[in-house]
């Protein structure tokens, strides 16, 4: 590739773009991050980090396979960014309970974990009640039992974004920072303020701002925001080392200074990200289902809320933009509520695809040119 300017830019700092941005730069590319923000600002920094691919799959393909993977990576992948950046990312793989409160929610487990056995994925085990309480003593104690990952787990998705970013730095990428981007260029890019990026490869790793992005280059991608929020919980008597996870009903996870992350709604709101005060309620009522002694603690709350950048199939879109003259630009986006979970595969997913022009298998179901 032509050093003049540089082989990659990458479009966008979130926890995918920063991913991205590292692995290029560890490869020896020369790399700009751009972001209209500061890294991580939006939903990445507004996700509870929750590594769970079998609980994320509703059945097997590559989505599972590719979040299988990505969750193998994780571990190698949070090392070499601390070594890079000095940060933390603060991984911790301690397991997960897919907890069923009631009946009908044990019989929503089993007919799961019985899929996943019928593939060949033996991640999970049916645990009953008490078996659970001993998994994780936090538990509420009137559940039904539970689904037991014990490889699962979750991540600091600011903190991983941030150590992620000064990892790509510290291999040599520049970060700019409030930097958006106004046009495509013959050799570029152009910005807002007028300056000019001369990249061999553009990759447009933008979250919900993806399909407006992608509009500057002449292609049409039907991503839009989807409005999640979260509730940090403070001062709860106890808790939880696992992640507590109830499906569509809610998760609560605990993060490394005691502080609880109760999760997660989705609202259509289009680009509005204020967090709604009857949702932040819910969610607390999410912690009280979910964790003993938490409905009588006095707890301290705050809450916020991001914009998950989503597919109408709800799977990423990752390859060539559609319709690119040129073949220069990448797709890296519409990861929806799995971003944090999917970067280091995305990362050297399209890293493969930048750099040596290959496409990792399975790839195909998240051709960007699937929507026509």
């Amino acid at each position: 590739m032509s050093r003049a300017g540089f082989d990659v830019a990458v479009v966008g700092a979130g926890v995918i773009g920063s991913a991205i941005a590292y692995e290029c730069a560890r490869r020896g590319a020369r790399v700009v991050l751009l972001d209209r923000d500061q890294p991580g600002q939006h939903a990445s920094g507004a996700a509870a980090g929750m590594l769970a691919p079998c609980s994320e799959a509703h059945e097997a393909g590559p989505f599972l396979d590719m979040a299988r993977e990505s969750l193998r990576i994780w571990p190698e992948f949070a090392a070499a960014v601390q070594e890079a950046a000095g940060e933390d990312p603060e991984l911790h793989l301690d397991g997960l309970l897919r907890v069923a409160l009631d009946s009908a929610d044990a019989e929503t487990i089993h007919a799961r974990l019985r899929w996943q056995h019928d593939q060949g994925i033996d991640d999970g085990q049916w645990v009953d009640a008490p078996t659970a309480h001993d998994i994780e003593p936090a538990l509420h104690a009137d559940v039904a039992g539970a689904a037991w990952y014990p490889g699962e787990g979750h991540v600091h998705s600011r903190h991983a974004v941030h150590a992620m970013a000064a990892a790509a730095t510290a291999r040599g990428a520049e970060l700019r920072t409030h930097a958006q981007v106004a046009a495509p260029t013959a050799t570029g890019l152009e910005l807002n303020d007028g300056t000019r990026i001369d990249a061999d490869r553009i990759i447009l790793a933008a979250g919900a701002w993806l399909g407006a992005i992608a509009a500057h280059f002449g292609a049409a991608l039907p991503v839009r925001p989807v409005h999640g929020q979260l509730l940090a919980l403070t001062g709860l008597p106890r808790t939880p080392r696992r992640v507590l996870y109830a499906g569509p009903k809610g998760y609560v996870v605990a993060r490394q200074d005691g502080t609880v992350l109760a999760g997660a709604t989705e609202e259509d709101r289009g680009f509005d990200a204020t967090p709604s005060p009857q949702v932040a309620q819910s969610l607390r009522q999410t912690a009280d289902r979910l964790l003993d002694g938490a409905a009588q603690a006095a707890a301290e709350t705050q809450s916020w809320a991001g914009l998950r950048p989503a597919a109408p199939d709800r799977l990423p879109l990752l390859g060539a933009l559609p319709g690119d003259p040129t073949g220069r630009v990448i797709v890296a986006g519409a990861h929806y509520r799995n971003g944090v979970l999917l970067a280091p595969a995305t990362a050297r997913g399209i890293a493969d695809l930048a750099l040596d022009g290959r496409t990792p298998n399975g790839w195909q179901a998240f051709d960007p040119r699937r929507f026509g």
